[in-house]
């Protein structure tokens, strides 16, 4: 079989896309972020369009497919004219088409590049962050605007942070930058002060819900509902938890977890089992991330006196009797070990058996301390 070349890995592996789903520069629809919108469709439609727009939020929410939206509006309209206020554009425009196949000659996408054995690297390198450079550097092609996205510029190293630094010290003229944040606050401070910020909110349970839908029609409204309280308002997360079977691994979880202080053994080594063959690498990931999640979910309600809403039949007595038995102190210190094992789990060469029958074990010895 003929070797790949790295354009065909391109074209195959996006950092930026959750498997299984459409890119966001395929998806034409935006469900919620209406404040954001309207944020952009005014300073588009005034004229006022600032160079540098810093979109962050969680992951999953929807800030990639926003700032296509955006690219897409402003090389179509340019500045000053007058945009729909939701950005909406048909699938079937030109102007989509190109984004969609990355050929439109005045947009820019700056993202982690595939290296010759077709992995992904690990973050957005100076070499990549220098082609917004020579990209400004030409005329607009088409509309007098161009647009560069760069997704995420939580990956760029150093280096490539001081080469963005650099262009937006002295934008171009009619030139607007998308920056993609996970996390901001890590961020230059200098990158930072240049941009106008565009923070968006995790979706509510309606919106998420409508999200979800399009995917899986067939959900029942149990199904619906628990995702989207698990995913804390991220379709992408929402969308990954349905695809990896996640509501199943969250339902076997809380039952070994109800039993506490005793623990069904046949369950759990069974479940360990599962977890270690070779192709379940996700599935532990997965587990591992919804316990932590939910360990911290019962140690915020013990602090609060509030118990939150059930998320499965049983949920909420089982937290008021684990915060009952046993004081908080102990359950943050089980939370803190646990995220240090996960951690270091690699290093002390433990399975990923051994490392279920661990947390498990250790969950029972507390439940039993008075």
């Amino acid at each position: 079989m003929a070797r790949r070349t790295v354009k065909e890995a391109e074209d195959e592996i996006q950092s930026d896309q959750l498997e299984g789903f459409p890119h966001p520069r395929e998806t034409a629809e935006l469900i919620g972020h209406h404040e954001a919108l309207s944020t952009v469709a005014a300073a588009i439609a005034a004229g006022r369009m600032h160079h540098a727009w810093l979109i962050s939020g969680p992951k999953g929410i929807g800030k990639a497919t926003l700032a296509y939206r955006i690219a897409r509006t402003l090389l179509k309209y340019g500045a000053g004219s007058p945009v729909p206020p939701d950005l909406a554009m048909p699938e079937g425009d030109t102007v989509f088409g190109w984004i969609r196949a990355l050929s439109h000659p005045d947009f820019l996408l700056l993202r982690r590049q595939v290296d010759d054995t077709g992995r992904i690297q690990n973050v957005i390198s100076v070499n990549v962050a220098r082609k917004a450079a020579d990209f400004f550097a030409l005329s607009a092609g088409e509309g007098g605007w161009r647009v560069c996205i760069v997704d995420s510029v939580d990956d760029m190293n150093l280096a490539a942070a001081n080469a963005l630094l650099k262009i937006l010290e002295e934008p171009p003229k009619r030139s607007v930058f998308l920056l993609i944040s996970h996390s901001p606050g890590g961020l230059l401070p200098t990158i930072r002060s240049r941009c106008r910020k565009l923070m968006l909110s995790p979706l509510g349970d309606q919106d998420l819900v409508r999200c979800v839908r399009a995917h899986f029609s067939e959900l029942d409204g149990d199904d619906l509902a628990l995702a989207a309280r698990l995913a804390g308002g991220s379709p992408g997360r929402a969308l990954a938890i349905l695809r990896d079977g996640g509501l199943d691994r969250f339902r076997e979880m809380l039952t070994l977890l109800m039993g506490l202080p005793e623990i069904d053994i046949a369950a759990l080594h069974a479940l360990g089992d599962r977890l270690s063959r070779a192709n379940a690498e996700q599935d532990f990931d997965l587990l591992m991330e919804m316990l932590t999640g939910w360990l911290a979910r019962m140690i915020r309600a013990g602090a609060s006196g509030i118990i939150p809403e059930e998320l499965a039949a049983g949920e909420t007595a089982l937290i008021a009797r684990l915060c009952k038995a046993v004081p908080l102190d102990q359950w943050t210190e089980v939370w803190e070990n646990i995220n240090t094992l996960l951690r270091r789990a690699d290093s002390v060469n433990l399975s990923r058996k051994q490392i279920v029958l661990s947390i498990f074990s250790r969950l029972a010895q507390t439940a039993q301390r008075r």
